[in-house]
């Protein structure tokens, strides 16, 4: 409100015709309003016609999670532990970049084939026109490689644009014919295309791009949303938003099945190992079995021993008890010094064996190993989506510190209880074999062979026994996971774009455009509008009005004099012998009262459509502080009009003719220090007297007058004085000012010309599209539209 009332308070101040004037303005441009909204609608369908369409895709998985403690017995048993996880934890895996990029590679989207429309280009997921093949070696990311069919056995291959290249941008650009199902290899690409169908393809608008997995995979995970659905619920909605649905789709399931792989595989981890380790063992140990038991049946059948004596029996049965405790105890010290080197090594705490494998049934032990693999897990799940210092990570990395040192104190007591078991074992096995040496050398011998048997079949079945216990709890092993809802092409929703948002917009852009124009226009505008608007504020006569120079020379009357701003100048031409005194040599100064208003180019315009009249004209540059005229002709300025007035040239050898048949030039010379005194010393008024019965017009042009006096010297050496006013670019107020200098006879004979006109509006006459006149190039048929819109 505080702006209508800015704008309100603006027109009060005004006269009250003034203000009709503006509202009826606004109101006789209703064509032009109905003109923009239909505009706006057509703008606002074509958005929605040519922008990319983009569609969403869904799924949703439901992930098990423990919430209920455990004790160590249940958080171990089976050679497994149980991952005691958070929802949130499995939505920053599924945002992980590993995941995400390990689904880019399962997908092998290598390369992306579109298709070339207006405004837009169309993917080609799954209806790729052709087969690329990509070998080894250099292919440049992201630069389109458009391809043409040529005929059965070739193609063209186009390509021209920008791509990074050893840490460099550098400019690709060429074009080759290349054969079907033969490599094309050159400095940027190595690669083999293969058709997809028999008939040749001429379309032309096929391109592909290779793709940069790792960025493909930001940008897939940056337009992916992974939310769980409540805070109790088990559920985890995954949506990603995409331009080819078929594309979004695969990515989805395919990101969802490499989730349920991962997480199968952590789980799986114990299990694999313990089966890895008893299947190495097993190697060595079946061919020690069959080795044993071969001698033993060859040593009893070479002596003919059916049986031992009842002593020896009870010797090797001593032995065979002692060895097996003895090692068990070495597993177990061995198991221990593992255990205790690795407690700080989270990779390779996952590699370890559970207890219950290597023959330990302390539960303490189970149980503190398991909870140490437990937190080591949810650390490495953890890390994936937060940083080092983030509390949750510090409070758990606290709490693994504190298991490991327990874990440590406790293997040193039990490596050292082991020790002392082991060297106790081994002395009880060192009297036994005393006691064994003392029988007879065939009973001793087969007696080791028989003992050496027992050990290997015992060591044998234990192995096969926890083989079959791990492998049985690796196949029972299911993933906590499933996919509920996988996402499917008969769900996908498009949402962009919306055609009833964008003809709303369009409507109201369309509608408020050329009113918010006009208003600010007319509330902050303080140039000059109009001829209607000079009319109004002076009583001067206004010689015509110059169009806009859209060509870029500066003399279009003479390159192009049959255009609409040539005829502004004749008419100029014609309207200057109603002001002009019937003379001899008429001479007309031409003014401006600041900078950049046109009036050298007014100037040297007006003089050349003169002289094209077959009139004698001499044009002077009197503005020797910056001159212009010697720039657009290219004369020569190191004589001219300062020189003559210092007196180093005669008037004869300052005159310089021009390329234009009856134009002769004056240039304004090197700049003097004092050129308003140098106008006063006489020498022009007799320089103009001289010249006299040479020409018929001489044109002068001037120096602004509002900032130096030298306009006031010659312009009372002037016929008649023309002022230029410049369109959109002079002030209001300085029609005021050349209002005083008339009034107060500073100089005589004023008249006005504006200039640069808009060749479209009512004050342009000379438009093209009258039928009299060309125009270089004609106007379309929206600008005449537009011209006659804005006419009413």
């Amino acid at each position: 409100m505080q702006y209508v009332d800015e704008v309100m308070d603006y027109f009060d101040k005004k006269e009250g015709p003034d203000v009709k004037e503006f509202l009826y303005r606004i109101l006789s441009k209703w064509k032009l309003f109905v003109f923009c909204g239909i505009l706006g609608l057509g703008a606002g369908y074509l958005v929605s016609k040519y922008t990319t369409p983009v569609y969403m895709m869904r799924s949703s998985l439901w992930v098990h999670v423990d919430t209920e403690e455990t004790n160590a017995k249940a958080m171990f048993e089976g050679y497994q532990v149980k991952d005691k996880a958070n929802i949130q934890n499995h939505v920053e895996i599924l945002k992980s970049f590993t995941l995400n990029r390990k689904a880019m590679e399962n997908l092998n989207w290598k390369q992306s084939w579109f298709k070339s429309k207006l405004f837009r280009n169309e993917g080609l997921y799954r209806k790729e026109p052709f087969e690329v093949v990509q070998h080894e070696g250099v292919n440049l990311y992201q630069i389109p490689i458009y391809i043409s069919q040529l005929d059965k056995y070739t193609y063209k291959i186009k390509v021209d644009g920008k791509a990074e290249y050893k840490d460099d941008e550098i400019k690709v650009k060429f074009e080759e014919e290349a054969f079907f199902d033969m490599p094309f290899k050159n400095e940027y690409f190595n690669f083999t295309l293969k058709k997809n169908q028999k008939k040749i393809n001429r379309e032309k608008n096929y391109f592909f791009v290779f793709n940069d997995l790792d960025k493909i995979t930001l940008r897939y995970i940056d337009n992916m949303l992974i939310s769980a659905a409540e805070k109790k619920a088990e559920l985890i909605h995954l949506r990603i938003d995409d331009s080819e649905p078929a594309r979004g789709v695969d990515y989805l399931n395919e990101l969802n099945w490499v989730y349920l792989q991962f997480m199968l595989i952590e789980k799986n981890k114990k299990s694999e190992n313990t089966v890895r380790f008893i299947d190495s063992q097993l190697k060595g140990i079946v061919d020690s079995l069959q080795l044993a038991g071969q001698s033993f049946t060859n040593f009893r059948s070479r002596n003919r021993i059916v049986d031992l004596g009842q002593e020896a029996g009870v010797v090797v049965a001593k032995m065979e008890e002692i060895e097996s405790q003895l090692s068990e105890a070495q597993i177990s010290l061995e198991y221990y010094e593992n255990l205790l080197r690795n407690l700080g090594d989270a990779n390779r705490m996952k590699q370890m064996l559970a207890p219950s494998v290597a023959g330990i049934s302390d539960s303490s032990i189970g149980a503190l190993v398991a909870k140490l693999t437990d937190l080591y897990g949810k650390r490495e799940v953890l890390s994936y989506s937060v940083q080092a210092k983030n509390p949750s990570l510090l409070i758990l990395n606290k709490e693994i510190d504190l298991i490991r040192q327990s874990l440590d104190e406790n293997l040193k007591t039990l490596v050292a209880n082991s020790q002392i078991e082991v060297q106790s074992l081994s002395s009880r096995m060192d009297k036994v074999k005393a006691q064994l040496a003392r029988m007879p050398k065939n009973e001793q011998k087969l007696n080791n062979m028989k003992r050496n048997f027992d050990l290997n079949n015992e060591l044998y079945t234990f192995l096969l026994k926890k083989r079959a216990e791990a492998a049985i709890a690796k196949a029972s092993n299911v993933s906590d996971s499933q996919i509920i809802d996988p996402a499917r092409l008969s769900t996908i929703v498009k949402t962009k774009p919306n055609i009833a948002i964008n003809l709303l917009i369009g409507l109201l852009l369309g509608l408020g455009l050329p009113f918010l124009i006009i208003i600010l226009r007319e509330f902050f505008n303080d140039n000059i509008q109009s001829k209607e608007e000079l009319r109004k504020n002076t009583q001067l006569p206004i010689l015509g009005t110059i169009i806009h120079n859209r060509y870029e020379n500066l003399l279009p009357v003479f390159h192009h004099p049959r255009s609409s701003i040539s005829e502004s100048f004749r008419t100029l031409r014609t309207n200057l012998n109603y002001v002009v005194p019937d003379q001899p040599c008429k001479i007309i100064g031409i003014h401006s009262t600041m900078p950049s208003e046109g009036k050298s180019f007014a100037s040297v315009n007006l003089a050349t459509i003169i002289a094209m009249n077959n009139k004698k004209v001499l044009l002077i540059g009197a503005d020797m502080r910056k001159p212009q005229i010697d720039n657009i002709f290219d004369l020569e300025n190191t004589v001219g009009l300062s020189t003559y007035l210092v007196r180093y040239n005669k008037w004869q050898e300052i005159i310089q003719e021009s390329k234009i048949k009856n134009l002769d030039c004056v240039s304004s010379g090197p700049i003097p220090p004092n050129p308003a005194e140098l106008l006063e010393n006489g020498r022009l008024k007799l320089f103009l007297e001289k010249i006299n019965n040479s020409y018929d017009y001489v044109v002068i042009d001037n120096a602004p007058i509002s900032m130096v006096t030298d306009a006031y010297i010659t312009g009372k050496l002037s016929h008649a004085n023309l002022f230029v006013l410049r369109q959109d670019y002079s002030h209001r107020d300085q029609i005021d000012f050349v209002n005083q200098i008339s009034e107060k006879g500073n100089i005589e004979n004023v008249s006005l010309i504006l200039n640069d006109v808009d060749a479209s509006s009512k004050y342009g006459h000379y438009s093209n599209g009258k039928g009299y006149y060309y125009e270089e190039p004609s106007q379309g048929m929206l600008d005449r539209l537009w011209q006659k819109l804005s006419s009413n």
